[in-house]
């Protein structure tokens, strides 16, 4: 499978996503997984390659307000999932950022980090960003976030999303230009 590196990473690139990227990689079936969507609000509903494909057209293919880029691994040559800003709020300047490592072998926290900071550095320092914000179910994302990250928590959803048989809160973090200014020297040393 051939890719074009959007943005250069040190154990990741960040790729451009393409029809042949859906055909040829595991992507559309990462949320069929449960154990790969246990914390997303995915895996309601199965998903097709023809899915992916619809999805990627309709949903991603010039598309300003949303950025989806996939995940490639260099040492095993394999797309591992895909990171996104959504929302794109260029009058405001902030975004929502999304990630899903779906290949169970890449799951790891250097590639998630990796994954991150690259992506928010896109946003601040190309799309002029003043903002970026996600959520997660997991307390303890939030909390791995705004250590590593420089993310600051800004609130809790009370019950807001149905996962797993019961009702989660999803945990709010964002992270400011400033702040990004502030941390970003010691992400790529």
């Amino acid at each position: 499978m051939q890719f074009d590196v959007f943005i250069k990473g040190i154990e990741i690139d960040l790729v451009c996503l393409n029809e042949d990227i859906i055909s040829e990689s595991n992507w559309y079936n990462w949320f069929n997984d449960a154990d790969v969507t246990k914390f997303m609000q995915k895996h309601y509903y199965p998903n097709t390659k023809s899915m992916q494909l619809s999805f990627y057209k309709n949903s991603i293919e010039n598309n300003l307000s949303k950025l989806q880029c996939g995940i490639y691994h260099k040492e095993s040559d394999t797309l591992i999932g895909v990171i996104s800003f959504n929302n794109i709020n260029f009058i405001n300047r902030n975004c929502e950022i999304a990630v899903i490592i779906g290949e169970r072998k890449a799951q790891n926290l250097n590639i998630l980090l990796e994954a991150h900071k690259l992506m928010i550095k896109h946003g601040f320092e190309t799309l002029n960003m003043t903002k970026i914000c996600g959520g997660s179910v997991i307390k303890e994302i939030d909390l791995l976030f705004c250590r590593a990250l420089g993310y600051r928590s800004e609130g809790i959803l009370k019950n807001h999303v149905y996962k797993n048989g019961q009702y989660m809160d999803v945990f709010l973090f964002a992270i400011s230009i400033d702040k990004y200014l502030e941390v970003r020297n010691n992400w790529f040393k």
